[in-house]
């Protein structure tokens, strides 16, 4: 894995910078915390060069905050268990202070907004932003409720589903509930079936199931993830996604990307995400028939309303073969690492990522 790069900011772009100063919140406590890492380092790039003071505070994995400055051009590989310990002051609109009470050489700075460069439970699903509201702490996102909607998959296609929006057909089961037989769910929804968490991302928990033994198998290991899974149509086609970023009085779609696993029957999992030799690739644009973009563009910005997401967000689709559109998910904090396609449908939309988070910075603090 390439180190996580900071490039250094212009003396001419710092005597520029403006006075806000950014708390960018990584790691975490989901099994999504080496993600948010690497998503935190191309952040924090594109605030310093967008000429923010970037105060970096890392989550564990147990819960703790840790301030993080950097000493050097290379971003954090992990969350460092040693670093100050620290917290909101509540009611101090984003004054940090020292968990543990001891003083810190220089002081502890005081945050104007909250990034969150942070995936899945205690992250993105409204847990944290409802502290910095609590804190009285602007933040860049999702707001509560958009964030515990699509946190929950099976919620979020519900919700589509009463808008009149596709979704990929499922049911639900749950921890503790009877084992279903393999003939029954594949006679509702298929022979070709994914087995998720309701309540993660990066595909982690996720498993493809053909038969009654990778059904058992998959639906085992999703249960690991949480006490809620979906059992969905495996649907055969493309995968697309569309990026949405609210740029002034209304959100706006991206173009259009595509995920090609590799390969006919390739899973796009964890490692395919992010492994380094990983033969899965992205095309944005992605080439389709100006009537199918379009469309995914339109329900994209549709979702996001539907959901009552803020700030910005990416949703996926399927197009089967037979040209049929399925929403997949609604993700409100997007992956933002060098191979994350959020951040490249908005520039190839014309949005370099620099004023990508300039305007989520400028909106959050604008909803203070």
């Amino acid at each position: 894995m390439e180190p996580n790069r900071t490039p250094r900011v212009p003396a001419s772009k710092q005597a520029d910078r403006p006075a806000t100063t950014v708390g960018l919140f990584f790691g975490g406590r989901s099994a999504e915390h080496a993600v948010s890492i690497r998503s935190a380092a191309t952040i924090h790039a594109a605030l310093c060069n967008a000429g923010y003071q970037v105060v970096p505070i890392g989550i564990e994995l147990g819960g703790s905050w840790r301030y993080m400055p950097l000493t050097q051009d290379t971003f954090h590989q992990e969350v460092d268990a040693r670093a100050c310990a620290v917290t909101l002051a509540p009611g101090s609109a984003g004054q940090l202070i020292a968990r543990d009470g001891l003083p810190v050489a220089g002081g502890l700075p005081r945050i104007d907004v909250a990034f969150p460069a942070l995936h899945g439970p205690f992250g993105e699903d409204g847990c944290l932003q409802g502290l910095f509201e609590t804190c009285g702490l602007p933040y860049v996102g999702a707001k509560v409720l958009a964030g515990a909607i699509t946190m929950d998959k099976e919620v979020t296609k519900r919700l589509l589903s009463a808008a009149g929006l596709p979704v990929v057909p499922y049911r639900v089961q749950f921890a503790g509930q009877p084992t279903p037989a393999w003939q029954s769910v594949s006679e509702q929804l298929g022979p070709r079936l994914y087995v998720k968490p309701a309540s993660l991302g990066s595909s982690i928990g996720t498993a493809p199931a053909d038969d009654p033994a990778s059904f058992a198998q998959a639906l085992a290991g999703a249960l690991e993830h949480g006490e809620k899974v979906l059992i969905e149509t495996r649907i055969v086609g493309r995968e697309l996604e569309c990026g949405v970023l609210e740029t002034g009085d209304e959100p706006v779609a991206s173009v259009v990307g595509e995920i090609k696993a590799g390969t006919q029957d390739a899973f796009y999992d964890y490692a395919a995400k992010y492994a380094a030799d990983s033969p899965a690739t992205t095309e944005v644009p992605a080439r389709l028939p100006a009537e199918i973009s379009d469309r995914v563009r339109a329900m994209a910005v549709e979702a996001f309303r539907t959901l009552s997401c803020s700030g910005l967000a990416r949703v996926d689709f399927f197009l089967s073969e037979q040209g049929e559109l399925f929403i997949n998910e609604v993700n409100t904090l997007p992956g933002f690492t060098s191979i994350s396609l959020f951040p490249c449908m908005f520039e190839a939309s014309g949005i370099s990522i620099q004023d990508q988070v300039t305007q989520l910075v400028q909106r959050a603090m604008g909803r203070r």
